[in-house]
């Protein structure tokens, strides 16, 4: 289906008119031919026909491609969704890229690729972190860029755990410029909590609690903003075994109950355990 088609068919089951849709950006006429597929329309046009349906590109694109994602779009969300310690996923995956790169070659998606090949062969040798040599160079895939796009960011996201803490810390510094850029966007505060989360657990395991305490306060007001439950429960307990271990014994056990609390209360009973175990794992028990 076109793009006029897709917009043609929102706009019929909305039970608007040519002329609702059209009014502020083109002609009836012109907007008529657009819909037939006989006339383009300049960009600013075509959003200002999308905010008088009050639907945005994304969604039309999805109804274009008959109420489904393209190839491409698949692979990214399924890399962003797949555990990179699960070696079917990974081998599944691999293989869909491969089949999609003979047909189109896509630099983002080659990427995508060399990385799982990479996670793949690190798995079946029991170690899937990268040393300092590897996160550097898929860094670089990203620094020749003028600004990092929201997917660049999900693509860091969803590797950036396993970088070592002093690449992970110039990581930060890196897309701090881009998660200040799209400050309003819709996901992005996701994103940057995210970052953030994986960034403080890097910094306890290497006993470095008091620069994890300043990345989950800075968490603190972001999660409770935008009610991310399970979200908040993580920092809390983190920061509760940052103090705990900073001999603030008192009101980091305080911090850890009131987040073991929340997700007691919000019955995220598996989350609960593996922070039960994170919190037996890096609270001293000796401090």
């Amino acid at each position: 289906m076109f793009l006029s088609n897709a917009v043609r068919d929102v706009r019929l089951l909305k039970g608007m008119t040519q002329r609702d849709v059209s009014e502020g950006n083109i002609s009836q006429g012109t907007y008529s031919k657009f819909e037939k597929g006989t006339a383009d329309i300049p960009t600013q046009a075509l959003i200002g026909i999308l905010n008088n349906l009050n639907i945005d590109l994304e969604e039309v694109l999805f109804i274009a491609n008959g109420y489904s994602y393209t190839e491409e779009e698949k692979l990214y969300r399924e890399f962003f969704r797949f555990s990179v310690t699960n070696t079917n996923s990974l081998e599944e995956f691999i293989y869909k890229c491969e089949k999609y790169l003979e047909v189109r070659n896509e630099s983002t998606i080659a990427f995508l690729h060399q990385i799982s090949e990479f996670l793949l062969e690190a798995f079946r040798n029991e170690d899937i972190y990268f040393n300092k040599s590897q996160a550097l160079h898929f860094l670089d895939f990203f620094s020749n860029k003028e600004q990092l796009f929201i997917k660049d960011l999900y693509i860091i996201n969803a590797i950036f755990f396993l970088f070592p803490v002093d690449v992970a810390h110039l990581t930060i510094e890196y897309v701090e410029k881009s998660l200040k850029k799209y400050k309003d966007f819709q996901s992005i505060n996701r994103i940057e909590v995210n970052f953030r989360l994986n960034y403080s657990l890097m910094l306890i395991k290497d006993k470095l609690e008091d620069k994890a305490l300043q990345q989950l306060d800075l968490l603190i007001p972001k999660v409770k903003s935008f009610k991310m439950h399970y979200q908040m429960a993580i920092v809390y307990i983190r920061k509760g075994i940052c103090l705990y271990n900073l001999n603030q014994k008192e009101e980091g056990a305080d911090y850890i109950q009131r987040g073991l609390l929340i997700l007691e209360t919000i019955e995220e009973h598996e989350l609960y355990s593996h922070m039960q175990k994170e919190i037996k794992k890096y609270r001293l028990s000796n401090s």
